[in-house]
């Protein structure tokens, strides 16, 4: 295949010449052809790559040599061409991986909804089963099923509705309100996010859901509004908190192999960890402003509050922030160059990673629905005594 290549440029540089002047220009395009058509069908890994430019641009400065149409200009155009070349056929194979990639996350998408659909399907089979009994083993089915909801309230796209359940049925209880209030807000707040990669946008829409889920339970009830509101705040916030430690801790756990798909991400999560101090702040007044008097009030204070005096969650952003600013340092040698040069390794690679990913993301999706049935209410309630512990 390389001795193809090499031919190619030779008649092709003689052909050019033949026609009129050689130009610049066409010793580019004529390299940069063909290197890109060597690279695509070789497949080439890194090894490969600098074999084909290696030949290619030997092959065309000695063809300029023999045709004496040498200078710093054309050789330069030689060399830029090859270099665009394995540029163009190792974006081709990058372009063809990411579409390999939407469609396995379109895959997965589906997966989850069967999932969730199931998970659906036999809540409502416990809720039947509560129908059976009455006094306190009801009660204790009705919780552990609430308990069960909380803990997948994300997969089932129900996190405004099952916070706002279980906030009334805590009010309705009239014990420990505030207490239970902000264990619940926090668990639902956390355990969404940890469902997948942290973004600010995910996590504005969590706390936005889980804080007016909260509000409204209290203001349809008519009690304890200006305490809930206070109450599911502070869970919020330190359920955001808890969801910063744990993407903080992954990232500082992760491994040294990350290619450039991943190094993309990681500056994404940078800037949404560096967000999250505002979006908390501006949650609270979003929240606030669809609210009646007494939670407005309230929310509104604590969010100026927040601003003025600055928060233990923009501390835990900020060191989040820190390690991902390492690791991407870390991974400098690693990750694509900014000017558009692709490597092999990281085309070739990319592909190999999708199934992994497919595979890692199915993965959390399933384990929502672990131990959902066995000691649901008491494995919730473990949940929530460690996340109190790391506070």
């Amino acid at each position: 295949m390389l001795q193809e290549m090499k031919q190619q440029l030779i008649v092709s540089i003689k052909k050019a010449r033949k026609s009129g002047e050689l130009t610049a220009g066409q010793v580019y395009d004529i390299t940069r052809k063909g290197v890109s058509q060597t690279a695509e069908k070789l497949k080439s890994g890194t090894k490969d790559l600098r074999e084909i430019t290696k030949e290619a641009v030997t092959t065309s400065v000695q063809s300029l040599v023999e045709a004496g149409e040498v200078s710093q200009e054309k050789i330069s155009a030689a060399l830029h061409g090859a270099v665009d070349g394995v540029k163009q056929a190792e974006s081709k194979m990058l372009d063809a991986s990411y579409e390999e990639f939407n469609q396995a996350k379109k895959r997965l998408e589906n997966e989850k909804e069967k999932l969730a659909e199931g998970l659906r399907t036999a809540m409502d089979g416990a809720k039947d089963a509560a129908g059976n009994f009455t006094g306190e083993v009801k009660d204790g089915i009705e919780t552990a099923l609430t308990d069960a909801k909380l803990k997948s309230a994300e997969l089932l796209g129900l996190t405004r509705d099952t916070v706002k359940a279980a906030v009334r049925k805590a009010i309705d209880t009239g014990s420990n309100i505030e207490e239970t209030v902000v264990d619940i807000t926090r668990a639902a707040t956390a355990k969404a996010l940890e469902e997948t990669r942290f973004s600010a946008e995910r996590a504005r829409k969590v706390s936005e859901s889980v804080l007016s889920g909260a509000v409204e339970a209290a203001e349809e009830l008519g009690v304890k509004v200006k305490e809930t509101a206070s109450a599911a705040a502070e869970g919020v916030r330190q359920g955001l908190g808890n969801s910063v430690d744990f993407t903080r801790g992954n990232i500082a756990k992760a491994s040294g192999g990350v290619k450039e798909f991943a190094a993309r991400d990681l500056e994404q999560t940078k800037e949404d960890l560096e967000a999250v101090g505002d979006l908390f702040i501006e949650t609270l007044h979003k929240v606030a402003d669809s609210s009646g008097e007494a939670a407005r009030n309230i929310l509104n204070e604590l969010a100026d509050d927040a601003k003025k005096a600055g928060s233990s969650l923009r501390e835990k952003a900020f060191a989040a922030s820190k390690t991902v600013a390492e690791r991407l340092k870390e991974l400098g040698s690693e990750t694509v160059h900014r000017t558009g040069e692709v490597s092999g390794k990281a085309a070739h690679a990319l592909g190999e990673e999708v199934k992994e990913l497919s595979e890692r993301m199915l993965a959390v999706a399933k384990g929502a629905a672990t131990g959902m049935w066995t000691g649901a209410k008491t494995s919730f309630k473990k949940g929530i005594n460690k996340e109190k512990n790391h506070e």
